[in-house]
């Protein structure tokens, strides 16, 4: 009486089949199915997937499965090869290798780069800080020219109701204007190249 595997290859020889063809037609690695039929259990995978590889390869030349299923249950310890599978498994998800810290360091150094670039575009989408320390909004005054001083961020223009302002190293910029009789609304507007313009305004009322 043939054995499990010897049943599988002959059966495949005496149908002209090759290994390569076989493992074309059902989508089994070759070398999963040379396995089989050496009883090479070590180099199979899972046993559920092996169960579903005997039924496939035993459809495909024309046996009974449950004869073949009947056959590799009777030749294949469980217990011996699945703890021995699982054994293999954990020593090679924990065995560190040097392509395996080389790939960590080329990942890592990827990360860091698309997150250096990711902060540099969003700096560059963000409108820029704009604060205007003096005058307070909407306010009434008796003279007729007021100081506006505020703070921006380093490389920005300012301008005041269109007239660029200059600002100094720390991003300050003061500058004195002249109201008009009644209610005077100043525009303010801090602009950085490429970035959205951040704008404010200031309400003030002259009354002489």
């Amino acid at each position: 009486m043939r054995n499990f595997g010897e049943t599988f290859s002959s059966k495949r020889k005496s149908s002209g089949i090759s290994i390569k063809k076989a493992s074309k037609k059902l989508l089994i690695k070759e070398e999963h199915l040379k396995a089989l039929e050496n009883e090479d259990w070590q180099k199979l995978p899972e046993t559920t997937f092996v169960k579903g590889y005997i039924t496939s390869y035993a459809q495909f030349l024309n046996l009974d499965p449950g004869k073949m299923q009947a056959l590799f249950r009777r030749e294949y310890d469980e217990k011996k090869y699945s703890k021995k599978q699982e054994s293999i498994k954990i020593q090679k998800s924990f065995f560190i290798t040097p392509k395996r810290i080389r790939n960590l360091i080329i990942i890592c150094a990827i990360l860091s780069f698309v997150s250096y670039i990711a902060l540099q575009y969003s700096s560059v989408l963000q409108a820029p800080d704009l604060q205007i320390i003096n005058p307070p909004d909407d306010i009434t005054v008796s003279i007729q020219a007021v100081q506006i001083s505020g703070k921006t961020e380093k490389e920005t223009t300012v301008s005041i109701d269109g007239q660029f302002i200059p600002i100094n190293e720390e991003g300050s910029f003061t500058y004195q204007y002249t109201l008009k009789e009644g209610k005077n609304v100043i525009e303010i507007i801090a602009a950085k190249r490429l970035s959205p313009k951040s704008k404010t305004t200031r309400t003030i009322r002259l009354v002489q």
